[in-house]
């Protein structure tokens, strides 16, 4: 997230002279800016996206009407999901269609580039109002995070035997769960009577398990690194893993094994290397 001891910021500006401005204003400020190679503006989402694979932002200053068929706000949309940057959203149009946009995803700030020049400082402003939220976020990432769940009972013998079928809404708990006591967490759809959109958080404590709201692609974005999504229908805790098998594709934790789909082969191979070593 940091390059050496500085802050990132990721800024998406089609109108060239503003980023410019806001280039050489970040840098001042102490930040290393994310950019094109080339050194041309990043205006448009494609090469926004690009530069998230290999980089992710403390801060991402978005306007909102960048060029292409994507505008910032669907951007913003895309980093909130993966990551856990702050995000500031930029316009010319103070209307209520962009603002309740810019709610939906969870933005943490809304700046109007009404003045001429743009308010820098009141850009400034922003970012250090909403600065908190982004280490309150990063902070219980480390340490784990609360969920709204129902525990139940597994049968240890079948990962989808529940012992304990109760049709009721899983969203009656809110319980802290550090993430050194998870395990893996897997898909929980359309059984036993819990309906969609569910994920079952397995833990070190034996037959115990919670049921939450909520799909891996949500989840995935607040867990820490060691964390992998091997296919579908699973994420493994790496820390957990006690064995594996040959061609480096299938892992276990205990006797539970977990094998990795082609489909996110490269992505979890990198992973486990940086956590786990180099496997290759």
């Amino acid at each position: 997230m940091m390059s050496g001891s500085k802050r990132t910021v990721l800024i998406v500006e089609d109108e060239y002279l503003l980023y410019e401005e806001l280039h050489e204003f970040f840098t001042e400020k102490g930040f290393s800016i994310i950019g094109n190679p080339d050194g041309n503006s990043v205006d448009n989402y494609e090469d926004a996206v690009k530069l998230l694979e290999t980089e992710e932002p403390d801060i991402a200053v978005l306007d909102i009407n960048i060029k292409g068929k994507k505008d910032g706000i669907e951007l913003a949309g895309y980093i909130r999901e993966h990551f856990h940057s702050l995000i500031i959203l930029l316009t010319a149009h103070n209307n209520y269609i962009n603002l309740e946009r810019a709610r939906g995803v969870n933005a943490d700030g809304f700046v109007l580039k009404v003045e001429k020049p743009f308010n820098k400082e009141q850009l400034w402003a922003t970012i250090a109002l909403s600065l908190p939220k982004v280490k309150m976020r990063q902070l219980r990432k480390s340490r784990g995070e609360f969920f709204k769940v129902r525990e139940i009972e597994v049968n240890l013998t079948s990962r989808q035997n529940i012992a304990n079928r109760q049709p009721a809404d899983p969203l009656d708990i809110e319980t802290f769960i550090p993430w050194d006591t998870i395990t893996y967490i897997e898909s929980f759809n359309s059984k036993t009577g819990f309906g969609n959109n569910n994920i079952l958080i397995h833990t070190v404590a034996a037959k115990k398990a919670y049921v939450s709201r909520g799909t891996l692609s949500e989840i995935s974005v607040q867990l820490p690194d060691y964390f992998v999504r091997f296919d579908q229908s699973f994420i493994v805790n790496l820390h957990h893993i006690t064995a594996r098998g040959r061609g480096n594709t299938l892992y276990f934790i205990g006797d539970t094994p977990f094998k990795v789909s082609d489909k996110y082969r490269p992505e979890a191979l990198k992973q486990i290397n940086q956590v786990m070593g180099n496997i290759s």
